[in-house]
Order: C-alpha cells, then sequence, then structure tokens
C-alpha cells in the first residue's frame, strides 16, 4: 500500500526541524505497517496557518490524491492538517470522496474506523478552542502593551519602532525588550512630508508617483517595489502623520470558503486612540489643506465596488486639477455653466459649454491668452498698491516670526536624526569596550561622528535662524517684480490657477453688447469689475475662427452670431 505524508508548521514560534520530526514519526509508524513512502509524495507547508486552504503543499496533496498515487495519508496529529474544524472536516471528506485514509499517528486516529469518528470530531474542535484562546490570550497581551504606553506591531513609513526597557530571553533564547516605542525615520519622513507639500501644491498623484520612481526614492520597509497612486493615496491619508495612532480599529475574519482573512470594521468604544504631537511628521495647515483636496478629488472619480458610478453630483476634474490659469474658475453669466476652452486654434478660446450642449444662447467665444492677461493685469494692479504692498509685507514679517518662534518640523526631523545618529556612536563605543571591535567596525564609526558632526552644525544653524529678524524688502522693489506676475504664475499652472481662485472666487462671465455694437464680457470676481473686449473686429474667411465656431454660428445668414465670432 502506498502512503503519503503531510506535515506542515504555522509560524515563526516553531522550529523548521518541526516538519523533520513530523516525517520521521510518520516513516517510523509506516514501516510498523509495512507501507511504502515514495519520495514525490512527502508534501510540506513551511510557515502556513492551519486555518487556510489555499496551501502549497496542502494544495498538492489533494492534486496527488486525485491521480490515485496513494491511498494512505500520515499526518503527525490532525491539527497540522487544519486547525479550524470546518476546514478539517471538508478535507477528510475530499479525501475520503478520492478513496483516501487519513490516519493521524499522535492521536492514534484513523477515518476508515468508525469508532473514530467522534474522536475526529471532538480533536477538530478542541484544535479550533485552542486556536481561539491563542488569539484571545494574543490580544490580551497586546492590550496590556498600549496601556503600558508601548507600540504593537504599528509600523509605518515615516517610522521606526525602538525597544524599550531590559532585555530578556524567551523560551527560545531570544533577546526581547519590555516594549517598543515609536519614533521618526527622518529620511523616510522628508518623502511623506514632500508627498503632502506636492500634493496640498496642486500637483496631481500620477506625477508625485511619476517624480519619486523616477528619482529611485525606496518606498515602505525600503522594498524593491515602485511607487503607485494608490501607495501614495494610503499616505495621504494616513492619521499617524498628524500624530493621532488609532489602534484596534479594525479585526480580521476568516472566510470558510477561501481560508484568507478580510478586515471588517470594530466598534469605535473598542478603538485605542492616542494622540502625539512629537509624532507629527505633517504640519496641521498642510494636514487640512490635503484632506480638503482629497474630498473634492473623491467627487472626480466614480465609486468603489459595489457603487454605481458617482456618488451624488460628478465633480469638475480641471477644478481639482487645473490645466490652464482660469480652469474650472469661470461661469456663464447667463445659464450659470462652466467656461471652459471649447476650440484650440490660436491659444484656444473660452466658450460657455451649456452652449455647446445648446441650453444656453450664450454664444460669445473669448481668446483664452486674452483673458489670461486681462484677469491677471486686473490682480497686477490691485496687488501693486502701494499701501496693499506695505501690509503684505507686514503680513509675511508677522508670519516669520511666529514661524521662527516654533520649531518648524525641518528642525525636529534634523533632532531626530542626530539622536539616532548619537545612539548609533553609543553602541560603537560600547561594542569596541567589550573588545568586539574590528576594522568594518572602525570604518562605520568614522562614517557616523563625520554625519554626527554635520548634523550638529545643521541643528545649531536652524536654530539660531530662530533668533534672526526678518528684514522685509522695500516697497518698490516689490511693485517692480510684480510687473512679470504671468510669468511667474505661468512657471507652476497648477498651483498658481488654484491660488488665484483664492484671490478672485468665483469668476461670472456677463455676455454684454457696448455702444459701440462689438459684444464682450464682463468678468465679476471679487477683486473689480474687469471688461474682456477684444481691440480687433471679427474678420471673415478662412481665418474667422475654429469649427467649433462656425458650428455654433448655425449658418452666415444669421447677424448677431457673425458679430459675436471672435477673431482670429
Amino acid at each position: 500500500m502506498k502512503a503519503a505524508i503531510y506535515a506542515r508548521y504555522s509560524s515563526e514560534n516553531q522550529r523548521p526541524e518541526s516538519i523533520k520530526d513530523q516525517v520521521s514519526a510518520c516513516r517510523k509508524l509506516a514501516r510498523e505497517r509495512g507501507w511504502a513512502i515514495p519520495e514525490d509524495c512527502v508534501f510540506m507547508d513551511q510557515a502556513a496557518s492551519g486555518a487556510r486552504k489555499d496551501r502549497t503543499g496542502l494544495s498538492a496533496l489533494l492534486a496527488a490524491a486525485e491521480e490515485s498515487r496513494f491511498t494512505v495519508v500520515l499526518v503527525d496529529d490532525l491539527s497540522r492538517l487544519a486547525r479550524d474544524n470546518y476546514l478539517m472536516l471538508s478535507v477528510l471528506g475530499e479525501l475520503r470522496f478520492k478513496g483516501v485514509r487519513v490516519v493521524s499517528v499522535a492521536d492514534g486516529l484513523d477515518s476508515d474506523d468508525e469508532e473514530a469518528t467522534l474522536g475526529i470530531q471532538i480533536r477538530g474542535i478542541f484544535n479550533e478552542l485552542q486556536l481561539q484562546d491563542l488569539r484571545k490570550k494574543t490580544l490580551r497581551g497586546q492590550l496590556g502593551q498600549k496601556e503600558r504606553g508601548f507600540f504593537v506591531g504599528e509600523r509605518t513609513f515615516g517610522y521606526r519602532s525602538v525597544p524599550v526597557g531590559e532585555m530578556r530571553l524567551d523560551k527560545k533564547g531570544r533577546p526581547r525588550p519590555d516594549g517598543y516605542r515609536m519614533e521618526i525615520e527622518p529620511s523616510e519622513a522628508e518623502v511623506v512630508l514632500r508627498v503632502f507639500r506636492e500634493f496640498a501644491d496642486g500637483r496631481p498623484l500620477t506625477r508625485i508617483v511619476k517624480r519619486l520612481n523616477e528619482e529611485g526614492i525606496l518606498g515602505q520597509f525600503r522594498s524593491t517595489q515602485r511607487w503607485s497612486p494608490a501607495t501614495v493615496t494610503r499616505i495621504l491619508r494616513n492619521e499617524k502623520y498628524a500624530g493621532r495612532w488609532i489602534w484596534n480599529r479594525t479585526e480580521t475574519r476568516r472566510d470558510p470558503r477561501t481560508g484568507r482573512r478580510r478586515p471588517f470594521p470594530k466598534p469605535e468604544s473598542e478603538w485605542v486612540i492616542r494622540d502625539d504631537e512629537c509624532l507629527r511628521i505633517v504640519p496641521k495647515k498642510i494636514w487640512d489643506r490635503v484632506q480638503e483636496k482629497l474630498q473634492q478629488t473623491k467627487r472626480v472619480w466614480p465609486g468603489r465596488s459595489g457603487q454605481r458610478g458617482f456618488e451624488g453630483q460628478q465633480g469638475s476634474r480641471v477644478r481639482v486639477y487645473p490645466t490652464q490659469l482660469l480652469s474650472g474658475a469661470m461661469t456663464c453669466g447667463a445659464c450659470g455653466n462652466a467656461i471652459a476652452q471649447v476650440s484650440g486654434k490660436a491659444g484656444g478660446y473660452y466658450g460657455c459649454l451649456g452652449a455647446a450642449k445648446k441650453a444656453c444662447d450664450n454664444r460669445l467665444l473669448v481668446r483664452r491668452t486674452l483673458a489670461e492677461r486681462l484677469v491677471v493685469d486686473a490682480v497686477r494692479r490691485e496687488v501693486s498698491n502701494r499701501e496693499r504692498v506695505a501690509y503684505l509685507l507686514d503680513r509675511v514679517a508677522a508670519e516669520v516670526k511666529h514661524l521662527v518662534s516654533d520649531l518648524p518640523e525641518t528642525l525636529t526631523l534634523k533632532k531626530a536624526e542626530l539622536e539616532a545618529a548619537e545612539r548609533k556612536l553609543g553602541n560603537f563605543v560600547e561594542f569596541i569596550g567589550q573588545g568586539r571591535g574590528s576594522r568594518a567596525l572602525a570604518d562605520a564609526l568614522e562614517v557616523t561622528e563625520r554625519r554626527a558632526t554635520e548634523l550638529r552644525a545643521e541643528v545649531a544653524e536652524l536654530e539660531a535662524s530662530r533668533s534672526r529678524t526678518f528684514e522685509p524688502p522695500a516697497v518698490a522693489w516689490v511693485t517692480e517684480r510684480l510687473a512679470t506676475l504671468q510669468q511667474v504664475l505661468e512657471r507652476r499652472t497648477e498651483r498658481s490657477a488654484l491660488l488665484l481662485r483664492k484671490v478672485l472666487g468665483p469668476i461670472r462671465l456677463e455676455p454684454v453688447r457696448g455702444d459701440i455694437g462689438k459684444p464682450f464680457y464682463r468678468a465679476r470676481t471679487s477683486l473689480d469689475v474687469v471688461a474682456l473686449l477684444e481691440d480687433e473686429g471679427p474678420q471673415e474667411g478662412a481665418n474667422a475662427g475654429s469649427n467649433a465656431l462656425r458650428e455654433w454660428s448655425q449658418g452666415e445668414s444669421n447677424p448677431r452670431l457673425r458679430r459675436e465670432r471672435p477673431p482670429s
């Protein structure tokens, strides 16, 4: 009779040698009963939970049973086959259907023995209760550590866990501290802060991801996996970077059909919340801006699985990621619809989207470059006022004073890095004092000393800068620089467009026909009234405008629409 062996150990708490011991016990029983065990009929799973069915070794065992390569399966005990009673019975039933019996060496149970049926059921229930009891004890121990102020398995990109307290040896001789505390990892924290700043400044997720990958910046746990929009989104939503750590928010349950675990939310009453400003990486202003923008972008994309399309009214993508200085900022004064670029010729034209859908009579177009120039000129005139410039410089000086009076996030990161370097130096000195020095250790000590010296100089410079007095530039100098405002804004179109919206508020374009008979737009903003008036009259022929414009005109017989046609 041919037999097979299945062996498994579940986690790092068990020795890999456990599999050899299990196989040895099974081979001994096979020799006693005269069963032959082919070399390709020994199946095993290492560090695999007994509550999962999708195990490599178990799947191979079931596939071999389908091919009738053996008639008996030997296991050291039934818990090796499965810890979950439902899963164990289903595996036994599947093997029985294929004509394969299961023999447990330690339990002395045989699935072909009718009297062993009750024993198998009891053993399965016992194994499952043992697993539940282990889960409860683990959670109880973790709660105890949280009550003592330690962190439990909360490693996050931007932080590192540091052992705290006396080191003791566990049952296997491994050193274990009293607990772990979390501290900021400076190099990773800089990446996190950079992601938040760039997103708050209007840079799209895809562009942030592209730059991180191009620069070869390593992600979480220094893995070689590339950055993705999903990874960056999780960082932007992670409250830990704002100093708020929530533990025990979810629990995992195993799907009885697949054996895979899925997270489920726990009641808020069971959460363990810890607010620690010392662990804050992202300043509150940047955090609030990012969360507000995430809410805006949420309406731009379809819902998640289980939802159909958009929740509520769909938002406009250009309002979140503007491509032009006035993208998403203008509305039609006649119908209230958005005014956007509807033609691409001669730099493009702005027009009412409602008119493009035959829902509005306002078919007036205005050249994009002209609209941007006039609006930016209006802003420049307002901000170039000497009284306003002087007021702005006073505000800047007050803000700078406020910033240097508090500890900047850069200084916090540098101090954390200096603390880590000094701790590493102390460890090196201790090793050398114990007579365990080496050439590699001496080289590492020299590099760490040099880095610690650099960090001390940087920290001293940052602390000294806090006491320096900010001298604002002259009003005339600022006014002169404002002459090139449009060129400055066009360097960072996305960020500048969002800034203009804050300065101007919603821009309402009202179509007006002046005394000279030429139509124009009057733009009403929170600043002032700006007239967008073409200096040239309408032209005929091939240069009369874009194809979209001719479609709007609905033929050459309408004189009113011909007059509203903008020049090339």
